[in-house]
């Protein structure tokens, strides 16, 4: 049983890109929560955001992840507020291996201004948003272990990046042995 990998982060970080590939590379199975929730109630996210609200989105995003931790052998791209939920963090954290993708400010608006999928960002600034948002999520995000910085790279490169981690991860996870890693 391999556990799951649990792409977070904020939005725009390529979770979503990454975490296909990902799957592919790993043979996992890929499961994107937005587009999940999406198929249930067959709206997108923002029609479910205007017709039910913002909570009501929260609540049917904590009712999947409780759902995948109950799984294994997923790679899981999350929205990027579904770690807010302190019970969702803590549950992937024991479930899985939580990694969180991160970009710079200017290349993250870019990347977001180039859709208008993301419903916390139907503001008339996009800037002002984004940095609250940075700002009310860093100490989350910041509080993962393993973090990759999506910046100037392709997904590609990225899923690159996390092999190369799995395997040096694996190799110490190998030699460990009484709690204790000796290098040759």
């Amino acid at each position: 049983m391999r556990k799951n990998i649990y792409l977070v982060g904020f939005m725009g970080t390529g979770k979503s890109t990454i975490g296909r590939e990902l799957a592919k590379v790993t043979g996992r199975a890929f499961i994107d929560m937005d587009l999940e929730i999406e198929k249930r109630f067959e709206m997108n996210v923002n029609q479910i955001f205007d017709t039910y609200g913002e909570d009501f989105f929260r609540e049917k995003e904590q009712e999947l992840a409780f759902e995948l931790i109950a799984k294994s052998n997923h790679v899981v791209s999350t929205g990027g507020g579904t770690i807010m939920n302190e019970e969702i963090y803590d549950a992937f954290k024991k479930s899985g291996i939580m990694i969180c993708l991160f970009a710079d400010k200017n290349e993250l608006l870019e990347r977001l201004k180039r859709t208008n999928k993301r419903p916390s960002l139907r503001v008339e600034s996009i800037e002002n948003k984004v940095e609250e948002l940075l700002k009310e999520r860093r100490i989350v995000f910041d509080s993962v272990p393993i973090k990759v910085n999506t910046s100037n790279m392709t997904p590609l490169e990225v899923v690159g990046k996390l092999v190369k981690l799995f395997k040096i991860r694996n190799n110490i996870l190998e030699k460990l042995t009484d709690g204790h890693f000796e290098i040759d």
